[in-house]
């Protein structure tokens, strides 16, 4: 097939990611006759090489965790206006994970687990917590130390607006690795990240990080949500990692949209359907900057869209083995809220129908198998029909918490994304197969893409 981006294309396999550039429109369609020639379906989006059947693919429950999610705090300080999780107590009572809650949740994933890479605390906002933080990282390493086993990485998602010493010892001793919500400049993030007491925040969150860095070398991303009101003010994907790279010195921006579900359809701040050819152009172009600047920049020098680190990745290095789900939620992914309750990720925190166990109930499973299974079943992507009809299938590793808020159930995408990440990839399929007439860039690509990645996870070495 081909693949377009402005006045550029390229040719494209999508069973086996392999791409050429196509530079005349006579070279186009040759390719595209040489295509149907060896598959007359190559031109049926519903035959791409989706992987086989559920019972050929099996689901089990493997011995190793990705990540733990603990919800500590289940309250804010902030009230974003756009907030899924009902300013942050997720339509609950406001409070905080015990640390006997917490290491309950430790010891029972232990017993499940062999092995748990990494431990995020979440919340609302979890360094509203920070004194029962500090007492989970102790048990957990220590617990990992009499184990024998490796000890998780610890990872935080906070709005920024708390910082004090003690924290910042909290974030170096256990090396805590850190993401900062922000939407971009001040002019939109004062707009639709507010405290309670009504003032602006951006300020303040852009002096912690600098803070921040300075004694701890994190954050390492920032994460924002790309709503309307970006749209309104053309403020673009570009300018708002142009932000996050000159004025906080932050290399790695990951931004999803906040778009229109049947949950939110007054939302003013949605996406909304006539929007998306302005917002697809927007997030093609901060494709095809990051991978230019990857190749051209010091690492030091450029901020990357972090969508794009893994589809480069898989472009470049083809899995043998694509994943079985499109979404880690209830597989590598699971969190427990603040009262013990566990749950496929945070996005379903206080959501009946999705609990999958409890640490703390007498006589409950930390998994139900029959949950958790009816959960993960629902992620396949050939049971997607809008991913089965899609060339890029392999790429919408999307959100299970985005479709559920969008669509009221899980394991339902939305035509529009499936669009969205069609724009993203065949931008980058382009970049990608144009980069390939100039040899050394292309052969240094995948050391520069490891190069970033190293650099954004230990800035300082």
């Amino acid at each position: 097939m081909i693949v377009s981006y402005q006045e550029r294309r390229a040719s494209f396999d999508p069973r086996t990611l392999a791409f050429e550039p196509i530079s005349t429109i006579e070279e186009a369609a040759g390719v595209v006759d040489a295509l149907h020639h060896l598959s007359p379906q190559f031109g049926d989006l519903g035959a791409v090489g989706l992987p086989g059947s559920a019972k050929s693919r099996p689901w089990k429950r493997g011995r190793w965790l990705d990540r733990l999610v603990l919800n500590v705090a289940n309250y804010c300080n902030l009230d974003c206006v756009y907030c899924y999780a009902q300013g942050g107590d997720y339509g609950g009572p406001q409070e905080k994970m015990t640390f006997e809650v917490g290491r309950t949740a430790f010891k029972r994933f232990y017993e499940t687990y062999d092995q748990i890479s990494r431990v995020m605390f979440f919340g609302g906002e979890p360094l509203l917590n920070a004194d029962v933080i500090e007492r989970l990282c102790e048990f957990g390493w220590a617990t990992a130390d009499e184990l024998g086993r490796m000890r998780p990485v610890y990872t935080m998602i906070s709005n920024g607006t708390i910082l004090t010493p003690k924290i910042i010892d909290l974030i170096k001793r256990y090396e805590i690795k850190m993401t900062v919500s922000l939407d971009g400049p001040p002019e939109i993030n004062d707009r639709l990240r507010i405290a309670r007491s009504g003032k602006p925040i951006t300020q303040r969150v852009a002096e912690n990080i600098r803070i921040l860095k300075e004694e701890t070398g994190q954050p390492g991303q920032i994460e924002g949500t790309y709503t309307r009101l970006h749209v309104e003010e053309r403020v673009s994907v570009a300018d708002v990692m142009d932000y996050v790279l000159n004025e906080l010195g932050i290399h790695l921006l990951h931004m999803p949209i906040n778009v229109l579900g049947k949950s939110n359809r007054h939302d003013p701040l949605a996406v909304r359907p006539e929007d998306f050819d302005i917002v697809n152009s927007y997030y093609a172009a901060a494709v095809i900057r990051s991978i230019r600047d990857v190749v051209t920049k010091p690492v030091d020098k450029l901020c990357f869209l972090s969508a794009v680190v893994e589809m480069v990745d898989t472009l470049v290095h083809p899995a043998e083995h694509p994943s079985i789900f499109i979404c880690p939620a209830g597989n590598g992914t699971i969190a427990v809220d603040s009262n013990g309750t566990v749950y496929p990720c945070f996005m379903f925190y206080r959501k009946s129908k999705f609990r999958l166990g409890s640490v703390t109930q007498r006589g409950a499973e930390v998994l139900e198998d029959a949950a958790q299974k009816s959960f993960v079943e629902g992620l396949r992507p050939e049971s997607i029909p809008t991913l089965a009809r899609s060339w890029a299938w392999r790429f919408l590793q999307g959100c299970a918490g985005g479709n559920y808020f969008k669509n009221d159930d899980h394991g339902v995408v939305a035509e529009d994304e499936v669009r969205f990440v069609e724009a993203m990839v065949s931008a980058a399929v382009v970049e990608l197969a144009h980069l390939k007439s100039d040899e050394l860039q292309w052969k240094y690509l995948p050391m520069a893409l490891n190069l970033f990645k190293l650099y954004v996870d230990a800035p300082g070495e």
